[in-house]
C-alpha cells in the first residue's frame, strides 16, 4: 500500500478533529461517541482509531491542539515593543480569541467549557491545560512588566499580580461569551481602563 504523505496525515487528523469539536458541542463530551465522530468525519472506523485509539486520547488532541493554535497568535501581541497599556492588550487578546473560536458549525468558546469541566476529573488533561495556562501567565507577566516600564501600570504594582487579573478576565471573557453571546472585546478595553484610571483605585486595608 502507498505511504501516506505527511501532509495528507495533517488533513486527516484535522479532519478528525473538526468532526469532534463539533460533536462535543451538540452532544458534550460524555454524551459524545467515536462512532458519533466516525461518522461526522466521513471516514472509517479503521482511519479514525488509527489517529486516535480512544476517545480520551481525541479529547486530549482536541484541547491541545486548540491551546497551542490560539497561544502562536497571541505569542506576537506579548512580545509587541513598545508593550501596549492592559486594556490595549486585553483587547487584542479578545479580539484574537474571537477569530479563532468561530467556526461554521461550532464555537470553540463553547468547546472550552467541556473542556475545563472535563479537567476536574481527568488528571492527564488538567496536567497539559495547566502547564498551557501557566506558561501564557508567564507571558502575560513579562508583557505588563515592560507596560509597567513604559509607565503604563501604577507606580509599584506587581506584574505577577496584574498578569492574574488579566488572565481571570480574558478566562472571564470566554466563559461570558459562550453564555451570553453579548460580549465585545472594546467592550472588556474600556471596562479595564475605566476600572484603572490612575490614582482612583481602591487601596487594600
Amino acid at each position: 500500500m502507498p505511504k501516506i504523505s505527511d501532509e495528507k496525515r495533517a488533513a486527516r487528523r484535522a479532519q478528525i478533529l473538526e468532526a469532534a469539536w463539533a460533536c462535543f458541542q451538540k452532544e458534550g463530551l460524555h454524551a459524545t461517541t467515536m462512532d458519533d465522530i466516525i461518522r461526522a468525519s466521513g471516514l472509517s472506523a479503521g482511519a479514525v482509531y488509527s489517529y486516535y485509539p480512544s476517545k480520551d486520547e481525541l479529547i486530549l488532541a482536541a484541547v491541545t491542539t486548540s491551546l497551542s493554535g490560539l497561544t502562536s497568535l497571541v505569542a506576537p501581541l506579548l512580545q509587541a515593543m513598545p508593550a501596549p497599556a492592559p486594556a490595549t492588550l486585553l483587547r487584542q487578546i479578545a479580539e484574537t480569541i474571537d477569530r479563532f473560536t468561530a467556526h461554521e458549525g461550532y464555537d470553540l468558546k463553547r468547546v472550552a467549557l467541556l473542556g475545563w469541566a472535563e479537567a476536574q476529573r481527568n488528571e492527564r488533561l488538567r496536567a497539559t491545560m495547566r502547564g498551557f495556562y501557566l506558561a501564557f501567565r508567564e507571558q502575560l507577566e513579562q508583557a505588563l512588566g515592560r507596560a509597567a516600564d513604559a509607565g503604563h501600570l501604577e507606580r509599584g504594582m506587581s506584574a505577577h499580580d496584574a498578569a492574574k487579573a488579566l488572565l481571570a478576565m480574558i478566562v472571564g471573557f470566554v466563559v461570558q461569551d459562550a453564555l451570553l453571546h453579548d460580549v465585545e472585546p472594546e467592550e472588556l478595553s474600556r471596562g479595564l481602563a475605566a476600572l484603572a484610571l490612575p490614582g482612583r483605585g481602591d487601596k487594600l486595608q
